[in-house]
C-alpha cells in the first residue's frame, strides 16, 4: 500500500469513528478487524506523537488534534486526487513535451518521414530537437536533458535500453579520382568484401564519436583492414559531396543517406553485404525510464514505419 492510500484508508477509520462513536463498528462498517483499525490507530498515534482519539468518552470522539489532522489528511489527499486526476487527463488528451536527441545525418533522413505522422496525431505535444554527437547525445540522455534519441547500433551503454526499427544496407562510394576507382556497368555492385578496395586506400570516416563510426570501426578491426584516413568530418553528407566533388577518397554511407544525394557522378558504387555489414538505427531510453502514453507513441510510429530499406 502507498502512503497515499494509507493516508486515505486513515482518514476513512477516523471519519467513521466520529461518526459511529466505536471502533468495533468502525472495523465492521470498514469491512476489516478491530484488532487490525486499533493496530493502525496506534501505529499513527505513536508515529505522530499525538493522541487523536479521546477514549474516555463513549461514545468515543476525536481528540482537537485529531478533528484537526482528519481536516487537514483529507484536505491533502483531495489535492492529490485532484493531481492525478489532472495528470491522467493531460495524458489522455495529448498534452506534454517530447525532447528527441539526434545527429545531423539521421535526423534529415528520419525524422521527415515520422514527425509530420506523429504531429498529426499529437498536436498539443511541444516536441523540441535537439542535435548532438552520438556520444554527446548519450550522456544528454542519462542526465535526463532528453526523453528519447536516435541513432546508430552499437549502443554500449548499459544503462541505456533501445528499440530497433530500421536495417539498412551500407554503401562504399570512390571517386573517379580514386587509386581503385574502376567504372561499372552497374548503378550497385553488391561486394561481400571491401578489402582490396579501401585497405591502405584513402578513406573519409566521420569522427570517432559517430555512432556510424563506431560500426565502421568494429567492422574494420574484425577483418583487420587498416585504410588510409585523409579526412574526418561531423556529418556523413559532407563526405558524400566531398566524393561527388572528386576528392580523391572513399567513403561509407547507409542506404538511405545515399539516396538522398542524388548526383550524375560517375562513382563507382558498392554494397556490402548485409551478412558483412548493416546500419542499424534504434531509438532509445534510459533503461529505468517510465515511458509516457507520448513517448510510447512515438516508439510504436518509429516500428511501425519500419523503413527498412
Amino acid at each position: 500500500m502507498t502512503p497515499l492510500e494509507k493516508d486515505k484508508q486513515f482518514s476513512m477509520i477516523l471519519m467513521t469513528i466520529a461518526k459511529l462513536g466505536n471502533i468495533s463498528a468502525a472495523a465492521e462498517a470498514l469491512f476489516m478487524t478491530q484488532p487490525a483499525v486499533s493496530k493502525i490507530i496506534k501505529q499513527r498515534e505513536t508515529q505522530l506523537a499525538t493522541r487523536l482519539i479521546e477514549r474516555r468518552h463513549h461514545p468515543l470522539q476525536l481528540t482537537y488534534a485529531g478533528e484537526y489532522y482528519l481536516q487537514r489528511l483529507q484536505h491533502i489527499t483531495a489535492q492529490y486526487d485532484s493531481l492525478y486526476h489532472g495528470l491522467a487527463n493531460l495524458n489522455e488528451a495529448g498534452h506534454g513535451r517530447l525532447v528527441i536527441g539526434v545527429t545531423q545525418s539521421l535526423g534529415e533522413q528520419i525524422l521527415p518521414r515520422l514527425l509530420p505522422q506523429y504531429h498529426a496525431a499529437y498536436p498539443n505535444v511541444d516536441l523540441r530537437l535537439v542535435e548532438y554527437p552520438s556520444s554527446e547525445v548519450e550522456n544528454e540522455l542519462l542526465n535526463d536533458n532528453l526523453d528519447l534519441y536516435i541513432g546508430v547500433l552499437p549502443v554500449d551503454n548499459p544503462k541505456i535500453h533501445y528499440q530497433l526499427f530500421a536495417r539498412e544496407p551500407v554503401y562504399l562510394l570512390l571517386p573517379p579520382s580514386h587509386p581503385q576507382y574502376r567504372q561499372t556497368t552497374k548503378a550497385v555492385t553488391l561486394i561481400n568484401d571491401c578489402r582490396a578496395l579501401i585497405a591502405g586506400q584513402p578513406l573519409i570516416l566521420e569522427n570517432e564519436n559517430s555512432g556510424f563510426q563506431r560500426l565502421l570501426a568494429q567492422y574494420l578491426a574484425k577483418n583487420n583492414i587498416e585504410p588510409q584516413i585523409v579526412l574526418r568530418t561531423a556529418s556523413l553528407d559532407t563526405g558524400i559531396k566531398l566524393v561527388q566533388h572528386n576528392f580523391s577518397a572513399a567513403t561509407f554511407v547507409p542506404q538511405m543517406v545515399w539516396q538522398s544525394h542524388p548526383s550524375n557522378v560517375p562513382l563507382a558504387t558498392y554494397q556490402l553485404a548485409t551478412t558483412e555489414l548493416q546500419s542499424e538505427t534504434v531509438v532509445a531510453y534510459k533503461r529505468d525510464q517510465l515511458l509516457t502514453k507520448q513517448e510510447k507513441a512515438f516508439i510504436d510510429l518509429a516500428v511501425k514505419n519500419g523503413m527498412n530499406a
